[in-house]
């Protein structure tokens, strides 16, 4: 009797431990932070703005991001959401809605690993026309989500070394920047 209870837990405890090792790492919600900052704060409408928009691993870990992801979109990846003081919504000439294509099986250099104290970013000009209509004070509030599902990855890239990475996904959550506040002149 003893023999078979010492048998039943040594392979419980292997199959508890193959199960660990087939677990997809999953990185920290609290790893990524975004930031953005404009170049000056007052604008006129002929102008351009210059954002720099970056997602820095503050965790303790490596985490992955899609290249894809830093591109602008009203539901995924980088969003922009511009509204008055009053918090009324403000439209401009462009909606922003970039459509990437699905990662492409074997193409790792898609995928940027930002190890602690790294960031990756990307620097835009946007019109100013492209975000607001008069002149005015504007908030702008910019969120950072994946376009990519855990599912997607395991079901497309299933023999890519990205399946066994720590991915940042879209099951993770929606990442907010501090408020940037602009005033746009005539």
């Amino acid at each position: 009797m003893r023999n078979f209870v010492f048998l039943y837990l040594t392979i419980a405890a292997m199959a508890s431990a193959v199960g660990q090792s087939n677990k997809v790492p999953t990185p920290d919600p609290a790893a990524l932070q975004l930031a953005v900052r404009t170049d000056r704060q007052t604008y006129r409408m002929s102008d351009k703005i210059k954002m720099e928009t970056q997602l820095l691993n503050v965790g303790r870990e490596d985490v992955y991001i899609w290249d894809w992801d830093l591109c602008w979109n009203p539901a995924r990846g980088l969003s922009m959401y511009v509204t008055t003081p009053d918090g009324a919504a403000v439209h401009g000439d462009s909606l922003f809605d970039c459509l990437p294509p699905p990662p492409e099986e074997g193409h790792v250099y898609a995928f940027i690993k930002l190890e602690p104290g790294r960031f990756y970013g990307i620097a835009d000009e946007i019109k100013v026309t492209d975000v607001v209509s008069k002149p005015g004070q504007y908030n702008i509030d910019v969120t950072y989500n994946s376009f990519l599902s855990r599912s997607l990855i395991n079901e497309f890239l299933s023999h890519d070394p990205i399946v066994k990475l720590p991915l940042w996904t879209m099951e993770q959550p929606t990442i907010k920047a501090r408020r940037l506040r602009i005033v746009v002149q005539p």
